[in-house]
């Protein structure tokens, strides 16, 4: 009789993901396409971080490999992405302010691969730099958003710098000048300068704001105020809310067509950033013998006066300085809204007086 034997195939074992030490570190050993391939796990030598690379870490790799999800294109450098942030960032307004900024948050990641990058290492980085909150902000934007380019790329699926908080500064009080020491100030000034100063202290608008202005600005008894311009470049404001129009006194008009030059559609000419104002700021606060605060106190001596006046309310106030919403103005000038101005009288009751002479019987 003859005996049919039985044909055994044998199927192709893929070779499974496993991992050693090397070192202090543990690290992954693994194939695709039957080329063998090593990784950092970055994760010291522990029971812990063991246990974390048997039921988290090779899984998860073993499926990238199974999936094809492996052939994912690489994952470039921070410089790369930060590369692609700057030119997205160089027609914003505010770029050349915080250029510098951005170049050192680029220069300290430099030479890192994007996905090596943790969300301690970014908080290491923001504590290091020992500054205000209000700074540290706009470090903390900037890695947030050179990491949403990655995360658009595909290379990374997660943004680390997501919800990280700055702790909060305290609030300083606000510098502003008083009436007495505008006069002082207005008193000394004079040309151009004068007339920027009769639009700051009367308006609160914000220097860009100033300096962006043109005469067909002026109708119809206000300010339209369309445009903002820094370092030769023409913004549309800080805020949705910065387009917006504001109501001035006519003796400003007259100033302006007495100061403005003939050769430039602009009121101030080619001065087109607060830093071309410093020295003629400095000289006006010295002549009068008031304190020199920043420029930008002009604005804050606006909103303090017409809240301490009672000029204004909160809301109508926000709306003058273009603020994206009331918050956002009480949070800056609370402090100068006098509560003590507030009478309610001796006798004030919010219910019916008569309920206080009752007698309750328990």
């Amino acid at each position: 009789m003859q005996v049919r034997r039985k044909t055994v195939t044998r199927k192709k074992v893929t070779k499974m993901t496993t991992y050693y030490i090397r070192g202090s570190t543990i690290w992954l050993n693994y194939y695709v396409d039957g080329k063998r391939l090593q990784k950092s796990t970055k994760l010291k030598n522990t029971p812990e971080n063991i246990k974390v690379v048997k039921t988290k870490l090779i899984p998860a790799l073993d499926i990238q490999i199974a999936t094809g999800e492996i052939y994912k294109k690489k994952p470039k450098t921070f410089e790369y992405y930060g590369g692609i942030f700057l030119k997205q960032k160089k027609s914003n307004v505010s770029f050349f302010d915080k250029r510098d900024y951005y170049m050192r948050v680029i220069n300290y990641f430099k030479g890192k691969h994007i996905d090596d990058i943790t969300r301690l290492d970014i908080k290491e980085y923001l504590i290091s730099l020992n500054m205000k909150a209000v700074s540290a902000s706009i470090y903390k934007s900037c890695i947030k958003e050179v990491f949403e380019l990655a995360v658009d790329d595909g290379v990374i699926s997660f943004n680390p710098a997501l919800s990280i908080k700055l702790k909060a500064d305290k609030r300083e009080a606000i510098e502003y000048y008083t009436k007495d020491e505008v006069n002082k100030i207005l008193s000394v000034a004079d040309g151009w300068f004068k007339t920027y100063l009769l639009i700051a202290f009367n308006t609160g608008m914000r220097v860009g704001e100033i300096l962006g202005l043109q005469l067909n600005d002026f109708k119809d008894k206000y300010i339209h105020i369309q445009r903002t311009r820094t370092r030769g470049t023409i913004g549309h404001g800080k805020t949705n809310n910065a387009i917006r129009k504001i109501p001035y006194p006519s003796f400003i008009l007259d100033e302006v067509k007495k100061t403005h030059p003939k050769d430039s559609v602009f009121l101030f000419g080619a001065k087109d950033d607060a830093s071309l104002l410093r020295n003629q700021w400095s000289h006006v606060c010295k002549k009068a013998g008031v304190e020199k605060y920043r420029l930008y106190s002009t604005r804050h001596t606006f909103a303090t006066l017409m809240l301490k006046d009672g000029i204004v309310s909160i809301n109508e106030l926000a709306g003058l300085l273009g603020h994206s919403s009331p918050k956002v103005t009480l949070e800056h000038y609370a402090s100068v809204i006098e509560s003590k101005k507030i009478d309610l009288g001796d006798n004030f009751s919010l219910f019916d007086n008569a309920i206080c002479d009752k007698t309750v019987t328990v």
